[in-house]
């Protein structure tokens, strides 16, 4: 039996779209010694868990909690300063997850990107609290307010690196593994889906429903522009096309939608030419947008 590779694993943001990053997890610790992890946003959550020795069951089960899943919805937060929430239940849940473990003390090496208001920078965290750095990388812009820690005032690291490929220079691993949660990249902006509801949702819902369609619209584009630029060994898009933003309760069904895009990405992966294919296929989303631009 061959000895398996060892892989660096970056995670991108995408809010409950994130989830997928579970599945792909479950399958990719079945193919490869995982021994570092870059992580933004929701990625930086699912790499910390990870970093810190659970495994793809023990994140699904803190995942799939209905009073977890509503720590991170608009539809059930109350405290909030001037239209936007303050964060401290999601610090909080934080903290309980990881029982304040050192990132220093973790079973494989790990770094969550942030972004600092105060110098316009990308900061990364690889030591400290594991709670902070989740906090950190996690602020989404004009919903939840910014962590206001050691004189940084950090927001979502998707600010500046969705899909954190330029720092993985820092770890020596055999492969560099991208899964990118982001929606496609496409012609027409996706309109917000006003779906029916048993019970209407509040406005702010649907403000901040909003709000982070115009994010992942950027986001998504930067994510393709550092897959062409980066060129990662493997990547795994894992958007689950009906998903929403905010639909952290329904864990399982981006666990499984992770979970079979990594099986067919991995079996893709054997042919010859799958390189080829992916840089052609994003260097054509790519393209696609900037002619959109211009």
């Amino acid at each position: 039996m061959s000895e398996r590779k060892s892989a660096t694993l970056v995670l991108g943001g995408g809010s409950a779209l994130g989830l997928a990053h579970i599945g792909v997890l479950s399958v990719l610790e079945e193919h490869y010694n995982i021994n570092a992890v870059l992580g933004t946003s929701m990625g930086a959550i699912i790499g910390a868990l990870f970093s810190m020795g659970m495994d793809s069951h023990s994140i699904l089960a803190i995942a799939g909690r209905q009073s977890n899943a509503k720590v991170f919805s608009p539809l059930y937060l109350d405290r909030h300063i001037g239209g936007i929430f303050d964060g401290s239940m999601m610090l909080k849940l934080f903290r309980e997850w990881t029982s304040d473990a050192l990132i220093e003390d973790g079973r494989i090496p790990y770094i969550a990107c942030a972004y600092d208001l105060c110098s316009r920078s990308t900061i990364l965290f690889n030591r400290g609290a594991y709670a902070d750095a989740m906090r950190a990388s996690s602020s989404l812009p004009l919903i939840f307010a910014p962590y206001n820690f050691h004189g940084y005032s950090f927001v979502d690291g998707g600010i500046e690196h969705p899909l954190p490929l330029s720092y993985t220079h820092l770890f020596n691993s055999d492969l560099v593994i991208a899964v990118n949660v982001l929606p496609r990249v496409d012609h027409q902006a996706k309109m917000i889906d006003y779906e029916r509801e048993v019970e209407p949702k509040p406005k702010r819902y649907f403000r901040s429903q909003v709000v982070m369609q115009s994010v992942f619209q950027n986001q998504a584009y930067m994510a393709v522009k550092d897959i062409t630029s980066f060129e990662p060994d493997i990547v795994i898009d894992a958007a689950m096309p009906e998903g929403k933003p905010f639909a952290f309760h329904k864990a399982n069904s981006f666990y499984d939608y992770g979970r079979k895009t990594a099986l067919m990405t991995l079996e893709e992966y054997r042919e010859p030419s799958f390189l080829e294919i992916v840089r052609r296929h994003y260097r054509s989303l790519l393209a696609n947008t900037n002619e959109l631009t211009v």
